[in-house]
């Protein structure tokens, strides 16, 4: 199957047209991303994250649209398969770790980078 990104706009007409996002880096408590840019992913992702039922669906639900998982310190952010730049932390899309740790469990990541590894569960 063809990634989201990779579709022509007709082929998805319910849907927002991804976009190369933001290199623009961002502080401690902010997103990188406008507030129109931030809602539109928001809405993109937001199936992704209430359907998923543990981490290897989030992580293949996202990396089918283009988006990755890892942590930046202490915190969760989504990032951009097609520049791997860190966009926004999944807590400002309105999923924070704190509730999708509650939900989904604790998650396999690789210590090297941060990224969360889309394995099956067991």
């Amino acid at each position: 199957m063809q990634p989201i990104s990779a579709m022509p706009a007709a082929a998805l007409p319910d849907r927002p047209m991804p976009v190369i996002w933001t290199a623009r880096q961002r502080g401690s408590k902010e997103t990188a991303l406008d507030s129109e840019t931030a809602i539109t992913l928001a809405c993109h992702l937001s199936l992704v994250f209430t359907t998923a039922r543990d981490w290897y669906g989030l992580a293949m639900g996202l990396a089918e649209r283009g988006f990755g998982l890892k942590f930046e310190g202490a915190r969760l952010v989504l990032t951009s398969d097609a520049t791997g730049q860190s966009l926004c932390t999944c807590g400002s899309l309105g999923h924070s770790f704190a509730s999708l740790l509650a939900r989904l469990g604790k998650p396999v990541v690789l210590a090297e980078t941060g990224q969360v590894i889309t394995r099956p569960a067991r």
